[in-house]
């Protein structure tokens, strides 16, 4: 489709036709150029672009790709990541039956708030030995990390055994753990609207800091890599945006894309029109 398609959904088209007929972008979207709260806080986020060629019925072109920054601190990247991580959890959690939610705290009478996260840590790996005696075999789990308002760290662990609340309440105050220990059976149908209270995107936007804001077993894997239908060749990095890239492909650039942001994230041009755009030529040195 092409960028100045009257066909297209007017919230999506975010580029526009001058009176020059030239390529730019609306006044309503958001991009990496605009002096916005997502450069102000994270000036490397969508600074450089990546670029490659790929044969397409064949035919070769040329790909523009956003190089985003993919830090939680960032407020593109940031939501992105949370809601893909929430995503991931759910299925999993669906996919391996992970049907028991357990709550873990701490006695703050034990450790400061400061050194709550390295204790609960080490509560929890020592569980983990317990959990793997007692049913002989090592326990499937994702946990979530998340504090309370005094600074706290807790625990909700999603996994795949039932677990005595008297047993686990017992043992996780004799490794060290708080009093406050909550297993709950979770309807596996119903799994992703209960997890939703607990996954929040606030809850992983959170500053974590060093610490990981999940840990899975071993034997799980949250994001599964996909295998590329395409065969890109001659990948290289811009220290250009790709706004101005768009710009100066101008007309003939096709498949743009946006993110939820309206940023622009990917376009293509045929690679025999490259050499009718010196300037953008030039930036792809070739």
């Amino acid at each position: 489709m092409s960028a100045g398609d009257p066909n297209k959904d007017p919230s999506e088209r975010l580029i526009t036709m001058n009176a020059n007929n030239t390529i730019e972008l609306e006044a309503n979207s958001l991009s990496s150029l605009d002096n916005t709260e997502h450069n102000r806080n994270n000036s490397n986020c969508g600074k450089w672009t990546l670029v490659g060629k790929k044969d397409c019925q064949g035919q070769t072109k040329w790909g523009f790709v956003r190089v985003y920054c993919k830090k939680w601190s960032c407020p593109c990247c940031g939501p992105v990541k949370a809601a893909k991580l929430r995503k991931a959890i759910i299925s999993n959690a669906e996919e391996k039956k992970m049907n028991r939610l357990m709550t873990l705290t701490l006695n703050p009478k034990i450790c400061s708030a400061d050194e709550s996260v390295e204790h609960i840590k080490l509560c929890w790996n020592k569980l983990r030995t317990y959990l793997k005696r007692k049913f002989g075999k090592s326990v499937s789990f994702i946990t979530i990390l998340e504090f309370h308002k005094s600074g706290y760290a807790h625990m909700h662990i999603l996994v795949d055994k039932y677990i005595e609340q008297k047993w686990l309440s017992e043992t996780w105050q004799a490794l060290g753990g708080g009093k406050i220990v909550d297993i709950k059976y979770v309807d596996i149908h119903r799994i992703a609207h209960y997890l939703s209270k607990y996954l929040t995107k606030q809850t992983f936007l959170k500053n974590y800091g060093k610490n990981r804001r999940y840990t899975t077993s071993r034997n799980m894997s949250l994001f599964k890599k996909k295998v590329a239908e395409t065969v890109w060749q001659s990948w290289r990095v811009l220290k250009e945006r790709i706004d101005l890239l768009l710009r100066l492909a101008g007309l003939d650039s096709y498949a743009i894309q946006s993110d939820y942001d309206k940023n622009i994230r990917y376009f293509e041009i045929d690679f025999d029109l490259i050499k009718e755009f010196p300037r953008l030529e030039d930036s792809l040195l070739l």
